[in-house]
């Protein structure tokens, strides 16, 4: 019997080995101290994937997976600082997709998930400390999530499920506060919270919508903003808070081509606007402080 010398035996187990997972790429640096890295690409079904992650500081943690299924899509993730968390997935058939966490500073933590996605992005951009940002998007196509915040202990959440062509922005400048986009079954959709100040809350969910978009922009403290779109059509929501403790939901179930806005100016105003039906059109301003309206179309 004919035995194989150990250099034959060393390229017939490379061969062996790369033929389980083709063509990914993992690129890791760290500078400094404690720091913990992780990347799994050992699937046998994944395929032209890369993987970096780069840690700069102290006690940085950082973990990459991309398994069954996951073809032509990038993980990226950056940390500058101190003891930040990064996690991010892509598994079950995701293509052609990427995933971004770039935390600059201190107990940040960030987290994307991508399931069965094609051709979809999520972002997540932390600067300071202790803020926590969690991206999910399942069977998305075309879709992209972004997640800004500079500050400390601000919350930023985007789940996308059944997402086509559609977006979900979040913008957090200032400390505490919370803001959450859910997008269900939804297609050519678009959501945007912008918030500056301190513990402002805004909330925008989208489920069965088309061609919908969402506004909400707080400028000052404990503002609470709420948009609710179910099953509509070419319709839009504005929200506009500036000063302190006002309170404004929009709800739109059933409605196309309508529009619904409110502008809050001082404090402790409260508005509500029910919107059904086509062609509805609700604008409602406040200013002064506590003011309350209602329009119920």
């Amino acid at each position: 019997m004919k035995t194989l010398t150990p250099i034959a035996a060393a390229i017939l187990l490379a061969i062996s080995v790369n033929t389980s997972a083709n063509n990914n790429t993992a690129l890791l640096i760290q500078v400094g101290n404690g720091n913990m890295a992780n990347v799994d690409q050992t699937d046998p079904t994944i395929h032209n994937n890369l993987i970096v992650q780069t840690q700069i500081g102290d006690f940085n943690d950082s973990e990459a997976s991309q398994t069954t299924g996951t073809n032509s899509s990038v993980i990226t993730q950056l940390q500058t600082g101190e003891s930040n968390v990064a996690e991010s997935t892509q598994e079950f058939s995701t293509s052609f997709s990427s995933s971004l966490i770039n935390q600059l500073g201190a107990e940040n933590t960030g987290r994307t998930f991508q399931i069965e996605t094609t051709a979809s992005s999520a972002l997540l951009y932390q600067v300071d400390s202790l803020n926590t940002g969690i991206i999910s998007q399942i069977g998305g196509i075309e879709s992209s999530t972004l997640v800004n915040q500079i500050g400390s202990l601000n919350g930023g959440f985007v789940n996308q499920v059944d997402a086509t062509a559609t977006s979900a922005l979040t913008n957090q400048i200032g400390s505490l506060n919370t803001g959450i986009v859910i997008q269900t079954d939804t297609k050519a959709t678009s959501a945007l919270i912008n918030q500056v100040g301190f513990m402002n809350d805004a909330t925008i969910s989208q489920a069965v919508t088309t061609a919908t978009s969402a506004l909400t922009n707080q400028i000052g403290s404990m503002n609470t903003g709420a948009v609710i779109q179910t099953d509509t059509t070419a319709t839009s929501a504005l929200i506009n808070q500036v000063g302190s403790m006002n309170d404004a939901t929009i709800s739109q179930t059933g409605a196309a081509l309508s529009l619904a806005a409110t502008t809050q100016v001082g404090s402790n105003n409260m508005h509500n606007t029910i919107q059904t039906g086509t062609g509805q059109i609700a604008i409602a301003v406040q200013i002064g402080s506590g003011n309350m309206g209602m329009i119920t179309q």
